[in-house]
């Protein structure tokens, strides 16, 4: 018996088939030795080994149709081998590409994000450019006022210093001021009037008929 009944790996899937084939191999005198040596080698070794058997003439002929028919066997089975290791292989290739839209997902998820932060971001700057233009607006004028008020700070003391003071008083002096001290504390008299004994003497003079 070439095929076991019970053996899932050989890729048959009824035993009806795999019934005859083992009685093919039996009815030809094989046995189960060429499938059990090369049941689990890739397909290159089965062909190769049944090339060497057929080429060889001191094989009866009966003995290379058994082999052909656990060849037949074994390539069944290598083809169930490989059509497993493909549904392993898209298996793992459809969990990673399920990884990578996850990743993607995520992905596209921090960047939406980073694009709001960014969107934000540039709202800020240049909310805070425009408040430094302000700024430096307003410096610019405390600046300019600054430099006013250093100016007239300047100013302001040479004008002060070149401003003459008011006009002193002129004090006019009467007439006789010049005398000295013993005369000015005398009886004052009025301007332009002779003294009463020389006006005395003169109205004498001028009456000389009036008795003595």
């Amino acid at each position: 018996m070439a095929v076991d009944f019970g053996d899932h790996a050989s890729g048959f899937r009824h035993t009806e088939v795999i019934r005859f084939v083992n009685d093919e191999v039996l009815m030809n005198g094989g046995g189960p030795d060429f499938y059990a040596a090369l049941r689990s080698r890739p397909w290159d070794e089965v062909e190769e080994r049944l090339r060497t058997v057929l080429a060889d003439p001191q094989v009866p002929r009966a003995t290379k149709r058994a082999c052909a028919w656990s060849a037949l066997a074994l390539s069944v089975r290598v083809g169930a081998r490989q059509r497993e290791q493909q549904e392993r292989q898209a298996r793992r290739l459809q969990s990673q590409v399920e990884e990578r839209e996850t990743a993607a997902w995520a992905l596209a998820s921090e960047l939406q994000r980073l694009r709001g932060e960014r969107e934000s971001a540039v709202a800020q700057l240049r909310s805070t450019q425009a408040a430094l233009r302000q700024t430096l607006v307003e410096c610019d004028a405390l600046r300019g006022r600054l430099l006013q008020v250093e100016r007239a700070s300047r100013v302001v003391p040479l004008a002060r210093e070149r401003v003459p003071g008011p006009p002193r008083p002129q004090v006019m002096v009467p007439l006789g001021a010049s005398r000295d001290h013993s005369q000015e504390e005398g009886p004052k008299r009025p301007q332009g009037m002779a003294p009463l004994v020389a006006s005395r003497s003169s109205s004498h003079e001028e009456d000389p008929e009036r008795p003595q």
